[in-house]
């Protein structure tokens, strides 16, 4: 069964978005004690329609462009970086799954227009061949929001039709087949809540599994299929940035926190006392506009990119080889540039910044926490632009 499509919420993702800011600040302590998300805040996430953007609007999302649906992302980081985290991947996976036989978005959302799924990429588990599909076990770590959702994605090595190989592929698994092992302690975005998935024996049928190199390699096979636009997308050089988004929001909440807390501070770092403020020192007010910057060109980066592959693909056009490398480049590189602002500015303010009821360090917290994602990391992303530069093998999957 399936439901009547969503409005098209456009540019309110955004507005509904920053609506929810303030309650996310507000739960932002209780989400990082509970190492998860509240329910709370996903039943207000639901409400307003951010757990849908990526979702095939036949099937009741929103099926939004990238562009604002990351941008909204980024503003839910302004409040909680771990709720942001949560939204980006529950999309970013309603994304991926669009990618695949159509049956698979329809066994997910055809009687539950409001399912989420969570997953664990990381390659790992034994398969066995069984009629129509696979027989899977194992254990897949880093499923951040798994506690709330209803379908788990992992990738595991199937074997290929002629048996000469191996593809990493996406399997997808109902969560009554899913055991959650709570490893989660983290010293960032510990509201994520991303647990390990332990798997036994479970029968993943073929139509719900899809080739992880197909995701991003049949981007133009999807497009001769007339898919829409947004599940065309070439997956690793376009929907990462999803992950990235959130580095943005935590940037520039940074950012806002810190003009506020120094511009109301003297040297004693005492409140409205008379003297010289540290505001008034040429060095902080630098040390302001560099961040500035460094967060403005990270959202020019991404809203760049995410544009013009969405408008790729509504022409009908895949991405080259090189365009791909240079979302890759960006994806990271935005958020290279959101920790530097955060750095510069923690340092920047005192000793005050180290206490924990101090937003500051938690921020200072989750920003290395997303910049260690395998997805976002500089060294990988930026060599595999450079050898893409040169017209050298991009040697990596991931792209």
């Amino acid at each position: 069964m399936t439901t009547a499509p969503l409005d098209r919420p456009d540019c309110d993702a955004v507005a509904a978005a920053d609506a929810l800011v303030p309650a996310l600040q507000a739960r932002v302590a209780e989400t990082e004690a509970a190492r998860s998300i509240p329910a709370q805040s996903i039943v207000e996430l639901r409400a307003a329609g951010l757990l849908k953007m990526g979702q095939p609007r036949y099937l009741g999302g929103g099926e939004l462009p990238l562009d604002e649906s990351v941008e909204a992302v980024s503003r839910l980081a302004r409040g909680c970086a771990s709720t942001a985290w949560v939204c980006g991947v529950y999309n970013d996976h309603a994304i991926t799954i669009g990618m695949f036989d159509p049956r698979a978005a329809e066994d997910i959302w055809g009687d539950n227009p409001d399912a989420l799924v969570s997953a664990g990429f990381t390659p790992s588990g034994t398969v066995e061949r069984s009629e129509g599909g696979w027989q899977l076990s194992g254990t897949w770590s880093w499923s951040s929001g798994c506690d709330h959702a209803d379908w788990l994605m992992v990738v595991a090595m199937l074997p290929e039709s002629d048996g000469d190989g191996v593809d990493a592929s996406f399997c997808l698994v109902p969560r009554e087949n899913v055991r959650i092992d709570d490893n989660w302690r983290v010293m960032g975005l510990a509201g994520t809540g991303s647990k390990n998935l332990v798997i036994d024996d479970a029968f993943v049928p073929d139509h719900r599994t899809y080739s992880m190199g197909a995701t991003s390699n049949g981007s133009a096979e999807r497009l001769r299929e007339k898919r829409p636009p947004l599940f065309c997308l070439p997956r690793t050089a376009a929907v990462p940035f999803m992950l990235s988004a959130p580095a943005l929001g935590v940037a520039e909440s940074m950012l806002a926190l810190h003009i506020e807390n120094l511009g109301a501070r003297d040297g004693s770092g005492t409140r409205n006392a008379p003297g010289a403020r540290i505001s008034g020192l040429a060095t902080m007010q630098m040390h302001v506009a560099e961040a500035a910057a460094e967060i403005d060109c990270a959202r020019l980066l991404m809203l760049r990119d995410c544009r013009e592959a969405m408008a790729m693909m509504r022409e009908g056009r895949a991405m080259s080889m090189t365009e791909r490398a240079r979302g890759r480049r960006d994806q990271a590189y935005m958020v290279t540039l959101c920790r530097r602002a955060v750095d510069r500015l923690f340092t920047a303010a005192g000793g005050g910044g180290n206490f924990l009821d101090n937003e500051m360090q938690r921020k200072f917290r989750d920003i290395h926490a997303i910049s260690g994602h395998i997805a976002l990391n500089w060294d990988v992303a930026g060599t595999t632009f450079g050898r893409v530069a040169f017209g050298l093998d991009p040697a990596t999957p991931l792209i």
